[in-house]
């Protein structure tokens, strides 16, 4: 069986549009539209971005080095997703800024390297980092409701876990940063709201 998609998906400027029309014209219809204008002053634009427009991999490393994150092997199946590894953020930028050369040309010694391809993932960034702020969320998708349950009620709650603790048993939200570099989102789909701060494809 063949589908066949046609026509164009709009480009509005989210910051002409009100809510109202927003819910009129696109969530009431079920339509899709790409909208622009809404990340302009978020921090995460600024801090996370180089002046050249690639990732500011310098910024993560001096800023959240620490942080130990879940990174997803595009290479290996485990069970019925990605096999996952355990790494802190200055390590995954370490591989980052290796990739190019370990990955899709030659390795230091001029052989072709296999190297798996590797990114970051759900990392429960606003909730280890409350204060930073790299975000707003824009008018149209403040109906969070599932988050807003998750902060009142630890779902993941265990008796006797500080409550202050940042291990995965006590972040239980759905907010998430994800990280890679070029070539390694082939398909990449969310039903969710998906904003990309830095997309170099």
């Amino acid at each position: 069986m063949t589908i066949k998609v046609s026509g164009k998906i709009r480009r509005v400027d989210g910051r002409q549009i009100s809510y109202g029309e927003f819910r009129d014209k696109y969530m009431k219809a079920n339509e899709p539209v790409l909208m622009t204008g809404l990340m302009d002053d978020w921090r995460a634009c600024r801090d996370w971005v180089s002046p050249d427009g690639q990732p500011n991999l310098s910024f993560f490393s001096l800023n959240f080095a620490n942080s130990r994150v879940q990174v997803a092997d595009c290479e290996r199946k485990e069970f019925t997703d990605q096999k996952r590894l355990e790494m802190t953020v200055a390590e995954y930028i370490e591989y980052w800024r290796n990739l190019n050369c370990r990955f899709y040309d030659t390795d230091c010694d001029g052989n072709r390297n296999n190297s798996s391809l590797l990114y970051l993932k759900d990392w429960h960034f606003v909730k280890e980092y409350p204060d930073y702020n790299a975000y707003t969320t824009p008018t149209f998708f403040l109906d969070d409701w599932l988050n807003l349950y998750l902060d009142a009620y630890r779902i993941h709650g265990i008796q006797g876990v500080d409550e202050g603790c940042k291990c995965d048993v006590s972040c239980s939200d759905y907010r998430f940063v994800y990280m890679g570099a070029k070539g390694i989102f082939k398909i990449f789909t969310l039903f969710s709201l998906i904003m990309a701060v830095v997309q170099k494809q």
